[in-house]
């Protein structure tokens, strides 16, 4: 049996508590039964794909280019790599003999067609995220034209949450001292 490393993936520590993680690792340990390969590790990352930097990512990464394993599973490109720095580490990887398989995505890195798909499809995983991006600074502005703080209140300000109006803390204080005058008077 090859051995192979097992990698999944979700984008933040929230979606960490989902079902997604143990959804792609038993559809990767499914794959692997059905190609007879080994998964000798597991890879369990909660960041984002769309910038480089992700230490377990990373760490398979230099563990693949020292041959301590033929290759590795992920569930779909997307949950590899969404930015094509790491989509060309990879394709390095696949250049020197590394095996690269996707449990979800019938694809055959050795070959030209395949390749070309994969290349496309991280295509549109790095446009996913600039879209993202566009639409999150659209909608973060269009709150504040409705003069709508959309973070937490600054300091100095009380955040009455929902979508209401922030106002500067003293206020409340002077609001507060207020009643509190009008009641012991």
């Amino acid at each position: 049996m090859k051995k192979v490393y097992g990698y999944i993936r979700v984008s933040t520590v929230k979606q960490g508590t989902g079902v997604s993680l143990q959804e792609q690792k038993e559809a990767i340990i499914r794959y692997a039964e059905r190609h007879g390969l080994k998964i000798i590790e597991w890879f369990e990352e909660q960041e984002t794909a769309a910038k480089q930097g992700r230490p377990l990512f990373n760490q398979m990464m230099k563990l693949l280019k020292d041959k301590k394993a033929i290759g590795v599973i992920f569930h779909k490109i997307d949950r590899g790599t969404r930015n094509y720095r790491d989509w060309a580490s990879i394709d390095e990887l696949i250049a020197s003999g590394s095996e690269l398989h996707f449990a979800h995505e019938s694809l055959d890195m050795n070959t030209r067609a395949g390749r070309l798909t994969a290349d496309m499809l991280v295509a549109l995983a790095t446009d996913y995220i600039r879209n993202l991006r566009e639409e999150a600074t659209k909608g973060l502005y269009g709150r504040l034209k409705q003069g709508i703080y959309p973070f937490g209140a600054p300091i100095g300000y009380i955040n009455k949450g929902k979508g209401q109006v922030m106002y500067p803390s003293y206020q409340l204080h002077l609001c507060q001292d207020l009643a509190h005058f009008c009641m012991n008077s």
